[in-house]
């Protein structure tokens, strides 16, 4: 449907432009249309002037975009001429025969000439105008989309729970072992700071969203560490670090669903391994199977969510797969963060 209304607005755009062109190219030509044949007749003209403009717009412009000037440049002026002696053929022998004398061959193809350039560049500048303006709003629209996207994944986000437990533990702690509290603190706090800060930008550097991943996963040591295996490895195999980015706050929704849907009294445990390449990063997650006793509801929202969220940002620089294994459940993303 809505592929439909799209097609139709297309439609009635190109007639606007068609009828708006025709009424401009035939004004100083309105008193004489007296007749249908007159009619016809600067139709016709109109249409020659048109089908030209229109087959350099769709067939001869993309060229000028492929940076193939040379190519542009041959066929353009291939184009206005051919255009310009078709032209100049209806006008000699059907639309005004009596306007040229017999020595008016080169200055009545000439002025076709100029006409048809006039032409070109009319339809190319409507064009480009209508083009702009599309783009305009598809971005507009698409940083609505992402605002929007971004309010949703921020609550998708930590699990307010989370900063509770966590500050319980660390009551523990100071009552236990009060020398670690302070650098647990410290971590919280720069964990917070992290996502209030970031949430709401494109992107991101790559060393400072690990970094957040590697205090989410310290802390969540603290609290189930000794009940849970967890492991994180961060590995990479280029030294240019220092220039990747990626959208923040991504990565780190895979890996909390990891532990809220890990819960197994046998053997509760979360794997992540995140290898940057030359290719781009790539973050393999298994995880246990939670106890039947221990499964927590999913509406599976999450998820569709990431997965919208890493078509809309990297589209084909991307590939995500999820796979559910009779022992546990593995989670593999990989983002193009130089193609992206």
């Amino acid at each position: 449907m809505a592929n439909s209304n799209k097609i139709s607005s297309l439609w009635i755009q190109e007639a606007v432009i068609f009828c708006a062109m025709f009424a401009l190219t035939m004004l100083h030509e309105w008193i004489f249309i007296n007749s249908p044949e007159n009619f016809l007749k600067g139709l016709g003209f109109f249409l020659i002037l048109y089908a030209q403009a229109q087959v350099h717009r769709f067939y001869i412009y993309p060229y000028y975009l492929r940076r193939s000037y040379l190519v542009y440049t041959i066929l353009t002026l291939t184009g206005v001429s051919v255009g310009a002696i078709m032209l100049f053929t209806a006008d000699y022998y059907w639309i005004k025969p009596d306007f040229f004398g017999d020595e008016g061959f080169l200055l009545g193809f000439i002025y076709h000439f100029v006409i048809c350039v006039v032409s070109t560049v009319t339809i190319m500048a409507l064009s480009l105008m209508k083009s702009y303006a599309t783009e305009l709003q598809r971005r507009n629209h698409d940083q609505l989309l992402l605002n929007e996207m971004n309010l949703k994944f921020l609550h998708a986000q930590l699990n307010p729970h989370f900063f509770f437990n966590m500050l319980n533990n660390l009551y523990g702690v100071s009552l236990t072992e009060p020398e670690r509290t302070p650098a647990l603190i410290v971590k919280l706090s720069e964990l917070m700071r992290y996502q209030i800060e970031n949430w709401n930008l494109t992107k991101v550097k790559l060393e400072g969203e690990i970094s957040f991943i590697e205090n989410y996963v310290d802390l969540e040591r603290e609290r189930i560490g000794k009940r849970c295996d967890i492991r994180l490895n961060y590995s990479s195999s280029t030294s240019d670090t220092q220039n990747r980015f990626i959208a923040p706050l991504l990565l780190i929704v895979l890996i909390e669903n990891s532990f809220k849907h890990s819960q197994n009294f046998k053997h509760w445990f979360v794997n992540i391994d995140i290898h940057l390449s030359e290719e781009g990063l790539k973050m393999h997650i298994e995880n246990s199977l939670a106890d039947e006793s221990l499964k927590k509801h999913s509406t599976q929202i999450g998820l569709a969510n990431i997965q919208q969220q890493l078509e809309f940002l990297y589209k084909d620089a991307h590939r995500f797969t999820t796979e559910r294994l009779p022992d546990r459940h593995c989670t593999e993303v990989f983002i193009n963060l130089k193609n992206s």
